[in-house]
């Protein structure tokens, strides 16, 4: 899978990922994993490519391990996805 971005191990917290890249996030979720994250976001059990907005960016599950997320892409394209 190809992203406009960089992908990352679902264990990275989101509070680092924001920092990083100067991203707003929710009160609280600074600890919360990518995985924990998008999942929550996610009308339904994830699958490759099913991605989340995140600001100006999207994140995209990268790849999944029978139903756990291992990968995220942060894709610095537009977004065209659920809201996180």
């Amino acid at each position: 899978m190809t992203f406009e971005g960089f992908t990352f191990a679902s264990e990275v917290r989101l509070g680092r990922l924001a920092r990083f890249y100067g991203l707003s996030i929710p009160v609280g979720e600074d600890e919360t994993s990518l995985a924990d994250f998008v999942r929550g976001r996610l009308p339904s059990t994830p699958s490759p490519g099913d991605r989340i907005s995140f600001g100006r960016v999207g994140l995209v599950v990268g790849g999944m391990n029978g139903e756990h997320i291992t990968r995220i892409g942060l894709d610095l394209g537009r977004v065209s996805a659920c809201p996180a």
